[in-house]
């Protein structure tokens, strides 16, 4: 650069001294600026300049998918040196920017880097050990945030498909498509973040994959597969306790036995006199409640008259049942009751809709819909009571709480055997199959199958299986062989079992999936156990959320401290079109001055 400027001097001055021995004294100023510039150019074309440009070579900027351009600028203009910027896994083009297929092509000397858009899997930043991680993560995108719905439901029981949805300018309407119709529907407001679920009930048993569709304004997309196991109805164990006979009692009774229920009604006739019945089940003691008897039932279904019959000794059995045996209660009421003694059983909130003694409405459960005669109050829905059964403007007829292990239940609709007498058979057996299913003590498992993560399978990601076996206690248990059987082609693979540390009653195993659709993971003494490996573009705001905050996870315990910044420099041309131009007009002018 020094020697350009010696060769550069003596020409402008030579060409400067031209311009001014000229005769003509006119635009003299004009004529020894465009010699100099002219001579200038010249010299810096046939010697270019250089400019020192500052790099940090241990520094570098990762592009994912869902990275903004704004955040790139800002990361870049807070750098003190130029970075070297690669794109992976993104469709986006950026000036200057080298693409990657994998993380093994950055640069072995790199120290830190910085990770835009939406991050990386768990199992891509295991390669990244031996960096800094400087996350600059961009928002989830607008559209589906959470997703849950239940994996099994008894024939009868509803699929709930509840999450939530975040909006922008228009507004977007939810279907959730199952056995090839639209079973239900909601809109999203726009400009909103919304709570949806969305309900069917399946009417036969069976593996289903259901679909969650939206559409705004004339396009459709799929958002995401439902895949569900509907199995049989659990057989129940059902106590009656009835404070004096009635039809209701009976009708329940006869009902439940033909539907093969493991039935005992228990009826007071007079304070020294009662009536016991057994049905598809062995006889026992029922004047009496005791843990043993409580034992052999899931649900009792009684009456307030009931609770107050019975002693201290014997409500305190039927509490202790609930709360740590997982017993249900349901109390049949023809008025709420507000005593101290059964406050456990029947403390339900409640209001008054009419002043007669009963009223006529249209009671509503699942998808059935039928006229009942209800008391003249309903419950207070409130977050702990789940309703069961409602009616017009959302008011509760039954309704259920949690109450330790088990749940207590209250029903205003104090007689449904009118249904059986005219003829409404299919209604009537609906309604006690939806309520004494949402009351009865859940059935617990001694030995599962579970996919404890991903929520969302997806082919060549990793799904990690577990098997839960609280029969096997202490050191020395042998760890079970497993294997893993594709439903679509029947190819099977062994999936290694290894024992939890912390949790010895648990088994865990990865599995890699090659394809979407129904697997099915099997052991010894243990029921197979179904999972659905949905398609790679499902569910997508699950694989985003995955991604930030493994990210964030992986940055924030990061025990690599951020060594200093190792800046170098290089050599940067500048551009010869400049000059280019510069002596092109400059000699212009000289050429043309001369002329006129």
């Amino acid at each position: 650069m020094q020697y350009s400027w010696l060769i550069a001097i003596p020409l402008v001055l030579l060409l400067a001294w031209l311009a001014w021995r000229r005769p003509n004294s006119q635009r003299l100023v004009w004529r020894t600026v465009a010699s100099a510039v002219a001579a200038v150019s010249l010299v810096l074309l046939i010697f270019p300049p250089t400019l020192q440009q500052a790099i940090s070579p241990g520094t570098a900027i990762l592009l994912t998918e869902g990275y903004h351009a704004d955040t790139l600028k800002a990361v870049l203009q807070k750098l003190e040196a130029e970075s070297q910027v690669y794109t992976y896994k993104s469709t986006a083009t950026v000036k200057e920017a080298t693409a990657i297929s994998s993380l093994t092509r950055l640069p072995p000397n790199l120290q830190t880097l910085h990770v835009l858009g939406y991050g990386l899997e768990e199992e891509e930043l295991e390669q990244l050990q031996h960096l800094q991680l400087q996350p600059h993560l961009s928002p989830a995108p607008t559209g589906v945030q959470a997703v849950s719905w239940p994996q099994h439901v008894k024939l009868g029981g509803a699929v709930e498909v509840a999450g939530k949805y975040t909006l922008g300018a228009e507004s977007v309407k939810l279907y959730l498509y199952a056995a090839g119709k639209a079973r239900d529907s909601i809109e999203v407001i726009a400009d909103s973040t919304h709570s949806f679920c969305l309900r069917y009930y399946p009417k036969q048993q069976g593996r289903y994959t259901y679909t969650l569709l939206q559409k705004q304004g004339e396009q459709t997309d799929t958002l995401g597969q439902v895949p569900v196991q509907v199995e049989p109805p659990q057989q129940l164990g059902v106590l009656l306790l009835a404070s004096s006979p009635n039809f209701e009692f009976k009708f329940l009774k006869n009902h439940l036995a033909q539907l093969q229920h493991r039935v005992a009604l228990h009826t007071t006739i007079s304070k020294d006199l009662s009536q016991s019945e057994w049905l598809n089940m062995p006889k026992l003691e029922l004047g009496r409640i005791t843990p043993k008897l409580l034992q052999n039932f899931d649900v009792v279904v009684t009456e307030p008259e009931a609770l107050e019959g019975m002693n201290t000794t014997e409500r305190a059995t039927l509490q202790k049942a609930v709360t740590e045996g997982g017993l249900g209660i349901l109390t049949i009421a023809a008025a709420p009751v507000n005593t101290r003694n059964t406050a456990f059983f029947t403390g339900f909130q409640s209001k008054r809709l009419s002043q007669q003694d009963s009223r006529n409405t249209r009671a509503s459960w699942g998808e059935e819909t039928a006229g009942a005669n209800a008391t003249p109050y309903s419950l207070v829905s409130t977050s702990a009571v789940r309703p069961l059964v409602r009616e017009q403007e959302d008011n509760v007829l039954a309704g259920a709480k949690k109450a330790g292990w088990g749940k207590v239940a209250l029903s205003l609709v104090p007689q449904t055997f009118p249904w059986q007498l005219e003829g409404k058979e299919e209604v009537y057996s609906s309604y006690w199959s939806h309520v004494l299913s949402e009351v009865a003590r859940e059935q617990v498992q001694e030995r599962f199958w579970q996919v404890e993560r991903p929520q969302v399978p997806q082919p060549y990601k990793p799904v990690l299986l577990t098997l839960t076996d609280y029969t096997s206690r202490g050191a020395g248990v042998t760890v079970p062989a497993a294997t893993v059987i594709s439903i679509a082609d029947s190819t099977s693979i062994n999936l290694p079992l290894a024992q939890q540390v912390h949790q010895p009653e648990k088994y865990s195993g990865t599995f890699w999936p090659t394809r979407s659709g129904w697997y099915k993971v099997q052991t010894a003494d243990v029921s197979p156990y179904f999972f659905f490996v949905q398609d790679t573009s499902a569910w997508r705001f699950e694989s985003i959320a995955s991604k930030r905050a493994a990210t964030q996870a992986f940055a924030a315990q990061q025990s690599i401290n951020a060594a200093g910044t190792s800046i170098a420099y290089k050599d940067e041309q500048v551009l010869l079109i400049w000059f280019f131009v510069l002596f092109t007009l400059s000699s212009a002018f000289l050429w043309l001055e001369e002329k006129f």
